[in-house]
């Protein structure tokens, strides 16, 4: 049986969806965890025991970088991709342009010569049609802890949003929709560092209103702010099977998102919150108050959160699940 590696770059204190997605299924026994600085991504692979099954974080998915990984297959190597994004695509949203509804032709062609790719969610299995990589569906899990029961709501309505606060993650859309709102705070958990800029926007819009910009904060202190809140806001312009909604849904916490990524398919419009097309400020606006306003519907909402917590799996189950999938990709 080979062994199965998943190399990523260094997280460096990084608690994103990527990398705590790769981390926990390393915890579950899916894969063993490798971080590899960029410059010395050749000499490892080049030291790696044959035979091997490699799966390279899709971080790695550009011109520079790829061509270590497609090389190793000449040592007897299998070799796979854990997608959780394609590059381009972040790089686009990142420098405020529309978001790129295709991979680039460099990215379908390297993924056109691998053995398997891994995919947290079935929207890129719609995104790969026609590919004759195999494709498989690896839905990430939660941590128990996470589940908590609907709460009634008390005071202003609590706001929560997590994640960097950089262009991607659209949190300049919510600064526009706020002066209208009524009794609310927002809290946001996430990085200030990796955009200082665009951070600075973020606090300058939202000065003298009830925001909060958290900084990063430990993954204890996140969930305790999310399961103390009421929505979740999440008007991310690009994401793939987002972690923080699967863990609101099991905190019972009703979220509103642009229709990025997989969120169709893990959001019920509606019954679970709401979504928006991506960009539709005035959409995003209009569900936010209606949230704020309507205690009734808001706590129906969370409820709803609440049923559908059961279905979802832990770490320790998903990544069981997932292992099991890609046992012939270890013979």
């Amino acid at each position: 049986m080979r062994s199965l590696l998943l190399i990523q770059p260094p997280a460096r204190g990084r608690i994103s969806g990527g990398f705590l997605y790769n981390a926990r299924m390393a915890d579950g026994g899916c894969w063993e965890l490798v971080d590899a600085a960029a410059d010395a991504l050749p000499a490892l692979i080049e030291r790696l025991p044959e035979p091997a099954s490699i799966l390279m974080d899709s971080i790695w998915l550009s011109p520079e970088h790829a061509p270590a990984f497609l090389a190793a297959r000449a040592r007897n190597a299998r070799l796979g991709l854990m997608l959780h994004s394609f590059p381009s695509m972040i790089e686009a949203t990142e420098k405020g342009r529309p978001p790129r509804a295709e991979p680039t032709a460099f990215e379908r062609d390297s993924i056109d010569r691998l053995d398997v790719v891994v995919v947290p969610g079935r929207h890129y299995v719609r995104m790969l049609a026609g590919t004759r990589t195999p494709l498989v569906v690896a839905e990430p899990g939660i941590d128990d802890v996470w589940r908590a029961s609907p709460r009634v709501r008390s005071g202003p309505c609590r706001l929560v949003s997590v994640g960097a606060v950089t262009p991607r993650k659209g949190f300049l859309d919510v600064a526009k929709a706020l002066p209208r709102l009524g009794d609310y705070t927002w809290s946001i958990a996430g990085s200030l560092e990796v955009d200082p800029a665009y951070a600075a926007l973020v606090r300058e819009r939202t000065r003298g209103l009830p925001v909060t910009l958290c900084g990063q904060l430990s993954p204890a202190e996140t969930r305790a702010l999310v399961q103390a809140s009421d929505v979740l806001l999440m008007p991310s312009y690009d994401e793939n099977q987002p972690l923080v909604l699967l863990e609101a849904l099991a905190a019972s916490v009703p979220a509103i998102a642009y229709a990025a990524g997989a969120t169709r398919d893990m959001l019920e419009h509606g019954r679970e919150g709401y979504i928006a097309e991506i960009g539709d400020g005035q959409a995003l606006a209009e569900s936010i108050e209606r949230l704020i306003e309507n205690e009734e519907l808001r706590a129906r909402m969370a409820r709803s959160c609440w049923e559908r917590q059961r279905s979802l799996r832990n770490w320790t189950s998903a990544a069981k699940h997932t292992r099991a999938k890609l046992e012939w990709f270890l013979e």
